[in-house]
């Protein structure tokens, strides 16, 4: 169906997330015709001509994860009161829009020092450390499917960001990550591409408050390089609260001898 290798891997990766849902979504038996990159990353996705859109967004519709929890928010429900910052975060898309709901979840991480509230720590400073050894098996994965679906056009992308989350009661919250998916990924992937060097946005990302860093760094990231396997990328954040200070730190993420970095 791909014809070329970075729609074949991108689709795949959109595939497995869309599968993940009940009833399995299989992402491939949906494409009716037109298959296209809309770029070259998993941020802006892909786009297809449906089988079937409307039933295509009926599935969507009653999609849940695998412990039953309703998987996608839509914009200007036609079942649900309206939600302006939802809608507002769709202002963009296409036909209807449907965004992969986030639920936090408590990590496996136990509990140190660290998690003591300032001025009762002592020793290693965690903000200082760049935050390394925070709970690295069980990393904080706030990225989502966002899908657009109209009668001539289906796109799914994944927001590095999500910000669409389940409150205490069930209500649906855009939480504080909005600020760094409107600046990132509308401001800065989509709109400054028709004004600067593509690789320049492709490569680089600004680092806003948000839930990876707890709402404390502002900074500014770059791919250094970006393979296949591996991923290096090198990030320079300064703190906005509490005691001032600045940091630089060289990632490097992939699959080294079968095993996840």
């Amino acid at each position: 169906m791909a014809d070329s290798p970075k729609l074949a891997e991108i689709f795949r990766q959109l595939s497995i997330r869309m599968a993940q849902f009940r009833p399995c979504i299989d992402l491939a038996s949906w494409v009716g015709s037109n298959l296209k990159l809309e770029d070259t990353t998993i941020l802006d996705g892909v786009s297809f001509v449906a089988t079937d859109w409307q039933a295509f967004m009926t599935r969507l519709r009653i999609a849940q994860t695998a412990d039953g929890q309703k998987a996608f928010a839509e914009g200007r429900d036609p079942e649900q009161p309206a939600h302006w910052a939802l809608d507002a975060s769709m202002a963009a898309t296409i036909g209807i829009g449907f965004r992969e709901i986030y639920r936090p979840t408590l990590s496996s991480r136990p509990l140190s020092v660290h998690d003591l509230p300032a001025g009762h720590r002592s020793g290693w400073n965690v903000g200082k450390s760049s935050r390394f050894g925070e709970d690295p098996v069980n990393s904080l994965e706030i990225s989502s499917l966002h899908l657009a679906v109209a009668p001539d056009r289906v796109n799914i992308h994944i927001d590095h960001t999500g910000f669409v989350i389940v409150g205490p009661n069930g209500e649906l919250i855009v939480d504080p990550d909005f600020g760094q998916h409107i600046v990132n990924e509308l401001l800065w992937k989509t709109d400054a591409k028709k004004k600067l060097p593509a690789w320049l946005v492709d490569n680089t990302s600004f680092v806003l408050p948000n839930s990876a860093n707890d709402y404390t760094r502002v900074g500014i990231s770059a791919d250094l390089m970006s393979r296949k396997n591996y991923h290096v990328t090198v990030t320079g954040t300064c703190t906005i609260r509490g005691e001032f200070d600045c940091s630089a730190t060289l990632g490097v993420s992939g699959k080294f001898g079968g095993k996840k970095w």
